[in-house]
């Protein structure tokens, strides 16, 4: 027997617990609401659901975590108006958004990850998309970000969800202070996908009032546990996220979509 499979078997058990936790999760948080309008944006791997009826022309989103997919980002920006801030510290991902702007200015084709699909850049506005090459968190200042395992993957991680030894240091801001560099007075959306640094950065998100309309969060820990515990400060975020006024309204795997009650009120 290879030696990989016992890993394999560890790995698919870990996501079953995961996803099955998260499944039980929805029965206490989970509270669609039926005549929100949700719309899919973006690519099966980066794409999101959101509300439609809170994006348009004029309206800012801050989305954290690029990768090489930034489907999501470019079309809030080309196909409903909104002034983009795309936030994210690692290497490759600096590179990529680098050469998407590059494209876009200079009417040029380019590649989602590795291909073969490439971005949809009619109507791609530069003038409002701003890239940051730093990392999201809870204060200002540096963070040590873990390297991922697979040499091939891009994303790096604050709480080491792949258990690797080698990092880099990046530039950490807080969502509140992005916001103030920026101008932002109301933020219309936050996308948060952060390889497990989303727990520090909501709770620092609640505690500066930084309270977008909409919010959209990948847990990163339903597919990678790092305790069987970890259950515990998943339904405590939740739970702070209901007491400041979030509702739940959608999930696909451990991707979450939250409305602010107050913006369905207006």
């Amino acid at each position: 027997m290879s030696s990989k499979f016992p890993a394999y078997l560890k790995a698919r058990a870990k996501l079953a617990f995961g996803r099955g936790m998260a499944a039980f999760a929805d029965a206490v948080f989970l509270r669609p609401f039926r005549p929100l309008r949700l719309v899919r944006i973006g690519t099966d791997y980066g794409g999101w659901y959101c509300c439609g009826d809170l994006l348009g022309p004029g309206r800012a989103a801050m989305c954290c975590g690029a990768g090489e997919d930034v489907s999501f980002d470019v079309a809030l920006n080309s196909k409903w108006g909104m002034r983009i801030v795309c936030v994210d510290p690692t290497p490759r991902s600096i590179s990529h958004v680098r050469s998407l702007m590059a494209a876009g200015r200079n009417g040029q084709s380019m590649p989602i990850e590795a291909g073969p699909s490439s971005y949809d850049l009619t109507g791609f506005r530069e003038s409002d998309f701003m890239f940051v090459d730093c990392a999201v968190w809870s204060s200002d200042g540096s963070l040590e970000l873990f390297a991922p395992r697979n040499p091939a993957h891009v994303s790096y991680s604050a709480v080491n969800l792949q258990h690797t030894s080698e990092t880099i240091r990046v530039r950490s801001r807080t969502i509140g202070s992005l916001l103030d560099e920026f101008g932002i007075a109301r933020l219309a959306l936050l996308k948060l996908d952060i390889e497990g640094a989303e727990y520090e950065v909501l709770r620092s998100m609640i505690d500066e009032g930084a309270l977008p309309e909409q919010l959209l969060v990948e847990f990163d820990q339903i597919n990678q546990p790092l305790s069987v515990f970890f259950w515990i400060e998943l339904y405590g975020v939740l739970r702070a996220l209901r007491e400041a006024g979030y509702r739940l309204v959608h999930r696909e795997r451990a991707n979450y979509s939250f409305v602010l009650s107050s913006a369905l009120e207006r």
